[in-house]
């Protein structure tokens, strides 16, 4: 399973866009996706963790703030590119996406490092938000506009929902 994993996010970082559409296919995906949302949600609670210098953050990051965060978020982004753009694809299949994307996010444990840390971070994110709008455009079969619409308003939904609490 591990040399599938990284097979598959090493050809997702030298951009063969065919890899998201096999990743949305494959059902045995769904566990490899799971196990990279929780690499990336250990990772980020210790970051959180040091940073707030609070158990509590790291509680709240490892079983709440990433693995709630990938399922609303998937959620979000399928509806979205389903409902409104008319793409072609599962939720499953956005999951299972979405959570290969994750794997740049554990980067962000790098935060710790003083100066250099926060850009690590960053390049994380990045990479993930990038990596994000190829896979739901060959997921979900969509134009790059439809599927940078699709993101944004994702984006702006999960922010809405976040600010009420969940």
């Amino acid at each position: 399973m591990l040399d599938q994993i990284i097979a598959r996010l090493t050809r997702m970082v030298s951009f063969d866009h065919t890899v998201y559409r096999e990743i949305a296919q494959d059902d045995d995906a769904t566990l490899q996706a799971a196990a990279i949302i929780v690499v990336a949600a250990v990772a980020s609670a210790i970051g959180s963790a040091i940073i707030a210098r609070s158990f509590w953050a790291f509680l709240y990051t490892l079983f709440i703030q990433v693995p709630l965060g990938w399922l609303i978020w998937s959620g979000l982004v399928y509806l979205v590119g389903t409902k409104l753009f008319t793409g072609q694809g599962t939720f499953m299949g956005v999951l299972r996406v979405l959570g290969y994307t994750t794997a740049p996010a554990v980067l962000g444990l790098l935060v710790v490092i003083p100066c250099l840390g926060w850009i690590a971070s960053l390049v994380g994110a990045v990479l993930s938000l990038v990596l994000g709008f190829f896979a739901i455009r060959e997921t979900l079969e969509l134009t790059s506009e439809k599927a940078v619409l699709t993101i944004v308003i994702g984006w702006v939904l999960r922010l809405v929902i976040g600010m009420i609490g969940i």
